[in-house]
Formats: structure tokens, sequence, C-alpha cells
């Protein structure tokens, strides 16, 4: 049965224009506009909200819609349907040949004004540059220049090619995780995860994005190769670091010797390394000036990173200095205090004969800092193999982060040094992330409980 325009508004109330409605052609009759080929609106779309006179005088009728959105019918059948409001500060408008067409518009609408979210009609190209702009962060604490390297091109490989073109209200959680399932392994898609996560976060704050189950996402193989599901210690900390996975004294010993093969300052390295807890990059920038012979410290004041292929000198990690200690001999009877001192008064001597620019205590062969992966190639790839950390296709346990664990161990269980001091010279976050990786929330458990049933 043929309608009129008004008489179909879904307004409930009384409608003073149902007489100039009348007159005119009813909707969805030949004569109408909603009757053209290729205009046919979704059924049962509805604009809904509260009636008014308009304040025009001239007894329409126009809708107050949730969120500020007015709304003005037809006045007759083949007039379009009309919509105004405010966004960011601007008059905007829509128009529709019917009412469930305005309705499906005024959708989107909503959802930016409710969610304050007036930069959802730009591009995801824009959310991205929002995401890694560096003005989105607070004075003083921006991103690292490695974290914002990597974070840049997770967005450009992975998140461009699928949301850029998209506007900010039509990117769907279906596009997230094809963004995720490009990646090729299951490291990489979890990277991306965490990227997506926190780019979802600052489209939310920034006014891009409205719903934060766009970050709902994972790595699916599809059939390509994933690692197998890992085990864990029930109620163990996720940060805890097995003892199988921290070589023990003789195990240093045996590095630092073969080492020694290839050049002295290797194995003085390696010892450095093992029992001071520098980081590589803090101990491939680590200069004579910072070494206090006689104190038997290190003052750890900066790192060096490298990012496409150039090298940076930056602050440690967390851009916080602190010192730390390193014995008199090792627990292999390496004389580690006696060889720093003499390094570093060589250092000190080659910084001024101009073959060491920077004094460095480890330069490369060229009297530079090193680059990770040279050293890695070079020097310890055939260390590794002679020192039994490695088989002959590079697989192992061990690697040169695991000096890093050998220090707080043996700080915390040979040296007997409280869990509090090892943090600070370990340059962790704080002290419960000392006891979750090297003490554990699980140790002493089967003791206590002994103890209990006797």
């Amino acid at each position: 049965m043929a309608r009129t325009a008004l008489a179909h508004s879904k307004i409930p109330t009384e409608i003073p224009q149902l007489a100039v409605a009348a007159a005119g052609p009813a909707v969805g009759t030949p004569g109408s506009a909603s009757a053209q080929p290729g205009r046919r609106a979704r059924s049962g779309a509805q604009v809904r909200g509260d009636t008014r006179a308009a304040t025009r005088g001239d007894d329409r009728v126009v809708v107050e819609v949730e969120g500020g959105i007015t709304v003005y019918p037809a006045r007759c059948a083949g007039d379009r349907w009309r919509a105004v409001w405010y966004e960011d500060g601007r008059r905007r408008q829509c128009e529709a040949i019917s009412e469930a067409r305005l309705a499906a518009m005024l959708a989107k609408v909503s959802e930016r004004l409710a969610a304050d979210a007036p930069n959802m009609e730009r591009p995801g190209a824009d959310l991205i540059a929002h995401y890694l702009s560096p003005d989105r962060h607070p004075a003083g604490k921006p991103w690292s220049r490695k974290h914002t390297d990597t974070q840049t091109r997770l967005c450009a490989r992975y998140l461009t090619p699928v949301i850029a073109s998209l506007a900010c209200q039509d990117i769907k959680t279906s596009h997230m995780q094809a963004a995720v399932n490009a990646t090729p392994t299951a490291g990489e898609g979890e990277r991306v995860r965490r990227a997506i996560s926190a780019l979802v976060s600052a489209g939310i704050t920034g006014g891009y994005l409205a719903s934060p189950r766009l970050k709902n996402v994972h790595w699916q193989s599809a059939g390509r190769p994933e690692p197998p599901p890992a085990a864990s210690i029930a109620g163990e900390s996720a940060l805890f670091v097995d003892p199988g996975q921290i070589p023990a004294s003789a195990d240093v010993t045996r590095l630092a010797c073969a080492l020694a093969y290839l050049h002295p300052d290797y194995e003085l390295m390696a010892c450095t390394a093992a029992y001071t807890g520098l980081r590589w990059g803090e101990l491939a920038a680590l200069t004579a000036a910072q070494v206090d012979p006689g104190a038997r410290t290190i003052t750890v004041d900066r790192k060096i990173i490298e990012i496409g292929g150039r090298l940076f000198t930056e602050l440690p990690k967390g851009r916080k200095y602190r010192r730390t200690i390193y014995p008199r001999h090792t627990p292999g009877g390496y004389p580690l205090a006696d060889k720093i001192a003499a390094r570093a008064a060589q250092a000190a001597a080659e910084q001024d004969a101009g073959t060491n620019p920077h004094g460095l205590l480890f330069p490369s062969p060229r009297g530079r800092h090193w680059r990770s992966s040279n050293f890695a190639r070079r020097v310890l790839a055939p260390a590794y193999l002679a020192a039994g950390w490695r088989d002959a296709v590079g697989n192992g346990a061990w690697t040169w982060h695991s000096l890093r664990h050998v220090f707080c161990t043996t700080a915390l269980f040979t040296w007997n040094i409280e869990p509090a001091d090892v943090s600070r010279l370990a340059g962790h976050a704080n002290i419960r992330t000392t006891l979750d990786m090297y003490i554990g929330t699980t140790a002493g458990t089967l003791d206590r409980a002994r103890t209990a049933t006797q």
C-alpha cells in the first residue's frame, strides 16, 4: 500500500505538515524519486529522535537526533531528507533521497559524535602519521631512535598497504588481522600485533578511531611453520630465566679462551660483559673515561645502536645512568681488575695518539665502534663453535646476552649481593624485575610444603 513521505517518517507524534505531504506523490510511486532505478534504499532504516516545530514558524516539524543532529524530513515525495549538525567546531550537513538512506549516513555521524572522534573521516595514512608523529608524545619523553625506526618499518611494510587508503571510520578488525597475517613469522606477527595495539590506542585518543576491538588480532599460521607451544613452570613469572639459559663459570671461561685465540682484547671483552652486566651497546660504547680502576667501577652513561646502517650514540636503556662494579678476579681466576686497568690506560694513550679517537676500550680494527653484526660474524661465530656454544649449523642455547645473566646470578648467589643492589647495578627497571628473572615466584615452594607436611 502506498504511503506518503511524512506518514512514513516514523516520528511518534502528530505532524502538522501532513496536509502538505498529502498533496504530493506518495513515496515509492512511479513519480517519486525513491522509485528511480539503482537508488533502492535499505528497508527498515529509520531516523529516530524527538520532534519539535521548526523555529521558522512555517508549520514544519524537525527531528532532534541524539548527538545534536537536527533532521529536516522531506516536505513532499521527491523532496530530500536533510540533516545538520556541528562537528569539530564546524557546521556540517548531509542529505539523502529517502529516510532510510539518511539514517544510514547518520549512523556514521552519530558514531563520530558519540566517540568525540572528529578525525574518523580522514584516511588511514593520516592515522599512521599521527601514530608516528613525535608531537604525540610529551615533551622530554620521545620514543627512542631505535623504537621509532622499528615502528616506522612495521607501519610502512604491513599497515600502510592495508589501511592507508581507507577512511579511519571504515577500518575493521579484519583489516588489522590482514596486516598481522602478512608477516612471515610468528615473531614478526607479534611485533605487528603490538604495534597495532599501540596504534589503536593512539587513534582513539587522537579522535581517529572509536573501537578498541580493532586491536584484538593475532598471527594466524594458515599452513605456515609455527613455533610449538612453549612450556612454562606453573605459577612462575613470564620473566623467569631458566637456569639452562645461563652459562656456568666454566662455560664463560671456555668462550673467553676461544676469543683469546683471535685477540687478547676479545677475552677481556667477554669477561667484562659477564662480570659487569653491561649490555652489548653499552660495552661497544665503553671508553677509558668511564672506568675508575681504583674503585673498580664503570659509569654507564651511553650506548651504541645501529639504525639503517648508521651508528648512533644514545643514553642507556630507559635513559637512566648507573654505575656498576667488577671483581678483582672472575670465578674462573681471570685477573679482571688488572686487565681493565691496563686496557683503560692503553685506550687513553691511543686516544692521545689519534688511533682511537673515542678512547674506546674495545674498538673495531679500524679504531671505531663495533657493529654488532660484524662482531657476531667475524669474532663470535668461530669462537662460539670452538667453545661449544654452537654446533656446526649455528644452533645453541646461549648468546652474548647470556653473559648479562651470568653477572646477575653471580652477584646474587656467589657474591651474595642484595637483590635491590643487583637491580641497580644491572640497570633493571625495579627490584621486581630482578626477582622475577633470577629468583622466581616458585622458589622454595617444595621446601615449605615439605616442612608443613612433616
